[in-house]
């Protein structure tokens, strides 16, 4: 596949080789193991390390399949896990009994990725009702019991993640090691789902000013650099495409893909998805892009996209849209 991913990027806590690239595996289920095992196998081989998951996802199926992976493959001390928890049937992490629940959910991960640990774990999602104090509070436990070797915090505003980390400051616990939200070239128009947290300017300086790594979701912006979502898309689309027109289909961000376009054919032929994922790579700060290719074609996409090199001037060029 190339160029092997790099795997330079470190994450407080982890002791392991973190790459640049987080394999997505939202919607892996039992029913292809074959086909995900593959996948799994092939990431590793590209010089992949992180492996992001969640209890929410595919019902634990997802965790499942990674740990039944892990065990086959006899991979865990390869591999850096991250998985999350506290999801939440709205969206939004539950405020009742919070330490009984990442207490459960933590015993049911590990339980399903066949493991003793997690490298990176983090909460699915904030919930303004619930003290930083008990939230940090809880967290430290685990890390003390060694359940957990790092944090993190996934769709966080940047100020809630500071008042964690002056809390733990304050009372010689341990912070967040890592944030995880989204970023990608296609800037949104607003959230594509409740309660769901994107880096903007502000965002940016803040990971630039702390070093903390950003683990981006929807580095790709759900598929918005493959053309399929532009202003060719029937006035009367519903669903996702609907919903990709909505988020992502301002004028601003068909120019970011006609100028991806036109950069990736001016660098050799790379297709204005790899292009828009390099742009993501090149941030001024930490950066592990989550990926989630479908296909052996699409994985090597990614590998290729990851060892291409832009200018500050060209990444700069590719987002001011105008």
């Amino acid at each position: 596949m190339g160029t092997p991913l790099k795997r330079g990027l470190r994450v407080e806590g982890v002791d392991k080789p973190v790459s640049e690239l987080a394999l997505g595996t939202a919607f892996y289920g039992l029913d292809d193991e074959e086909v995900w095992f593959r996948m799994l196998d092939e990431f590793v081989d590209a010089g992949g390390t992180v492996i992001d998951t969640a209890r929410a996802y595919r019902g634990g199926d997802s965790e499942k399949l990674i740990g039944r992976w892990i065990e086959a493959r006899r991979s865990r001390d390869d591999v850096v896990l991250v998985t999350k928890c506290g999801h939440g049937t709205d969206g939004t992490l539950p405020a009742e009994n919070f330490a009984g629940m990442v207490a459960e959910e933590l015993a049911q991960s590990l339980d399903c990725l066949r493991t003793d640990y997690v490298d990176l774990y983090m909460l699915h999602r904030d919930n303004a009702a619930i003290p930083v104090g008990e939230i940090m509070d809880c967290l430290n436990v685990e890390l003390g019991r060694g359940r957990v070797r790092a944090i993190g915090a996934s769709n966080w505003e940047y100020a809630r993640v500071d008042e964690a980390n002056e809390y733990v400051q304050r009372q010689g616990l341990r912070g967040f090691a890592a944030v995880s939200n989204n970023i990608s070239l296609a800037a949104p128009t607003c959230p594509f789902y409740p309660g769901l947290v994107s880096v903007d300017a502000d965002g940016e300086r803040w990971h630039a000013r702390t070093g903390t790594p950003l683990v981006s979701w929807s580095s790709q912006a759900r598929g918005f650099f493959t053309g399929q979502y532009s202003a060719d898309v029937p006035d009367g689309a519903r669903g996702f495409a609907k919903r990709m027109l909505e988020v992502y289909g301002t004028e601003e961000n068909q120019e970011r893909l006609r100028r991806a376009r036109e950069l990736g054919e001016k660098k050799g032929g790379y297709s204005a998805v790899q292009v828009a994922l390099s742009w993501v790579l090149h941030r001024p700060f930490p950066v592990v892009a989550i990926v989630g290719p479908h296909s052996r074609e699409e994985l090597s996409s990614c590998v290729e996209a990851a060892a291409m090199e832009l200018t500050e001037a060209e990444a700069r060029w590719l987002a001011s849209g105008g």
